[in-house]
């Protein structure tokens, strides 16, 4: 799957997240946040197997935010990296009810890479 591919995958994970209509602006914003990581990732020249396990975590990690949006509407005040930098924080992911031990590792490697990336140190 080429870039474009993904980039084109990644528009559609707002809807994709969405209890109601009202969680769609804050996945556009996650979406937005994200997009230049998978372009950092791509350009690393990352395998596309590794690539794609990485997007797929991604999705993962963004719909249980916008899920954590219905529990907590506090979290509706933050701006998408906010809301995203504050669930990586410590360098995992948010905890997964849907995940497997061994994909809750998955996700947290992804998680490390991403904060890596967002305070600039790639």
């Amino acid at each position: 799957m080429a870039r474009k591919d993904f980039v084109e995958m990644m528009e559609e994970w707002p809807e994709s997240w969405a209890g109601t209509d009202e969680d769609i602006p804050m996945g556009r914003g996650l979406v937005a946040e994200l997009r230049p990581f998978v372009a950092f990732m791509e350009k690393k020249g990352l395998a596309h197997k590794t690539l794609r396990n990485h997007v797929n975590n991604l999705w993962q990690i963004g719909g249980d935010l916008i899920s954590s949006l219905n529990y907590d509407p506090e979290l509706r005040k933050k701006s998408p990296r906010e809301l995203l930098l504050d669930a990586i924080a410590v360098g995992e992911a948010p905890l997964s009810r849907h995940a497997t031990e061994n994909e809750q590792r998955s996700l947290d490697a992804t998680a490390r890479k991403l904060l890596r990336f967002m305070q600039g140190k790639g």
